[in-house]
C-alpha cells in the first residue's frame, strides 16, 4: 500500500509481475530460460554469449515484461 501511494504521488504506474515470472533465469538477450541457475550463481551466463550480473539481468527482464498487473 505504501509503494502504491509513493507511485501515485510521483505519477508513476506500479506494475506487478507474477511471483513465478522467471526474471532471474531468463536471458535478457535471447530469452532462453536457464532452469539450472542456482541462487548462489551471481553472474548470469547464457549460451548466446550474454554475461551480466544476475540481479541486473532480472531487472531488465522485469522492466520489459509483457505480462503484469497494474496495481
Amino acid at each position: 500500500i505504501k509503494l502504491q501511494a509513493k507511485c501515485n504521488e510521483n505519477g508513476m504506474e506500479l506494475r506487478v509481475a507474477n511471483r513465478w515470472y522467471p526474471s532471474s533465469k531468463t536471458c535478457h538477450c535471447c530469452k532462453n530460460i536457464r532452469k539450472d541457475l542456482k541462487l548462489s550463481d551471481r553472474i548470469f551466463k547464457c549460451a548466446c554469449g550474454y554475461i551480466e550480473d544476475r540481479d541486473f539481468n532480472a531487472a531488465l527482464n522485469l522492466r520489459d515484461a509483457m505480462t503484469y498487473e497494474v496495481a
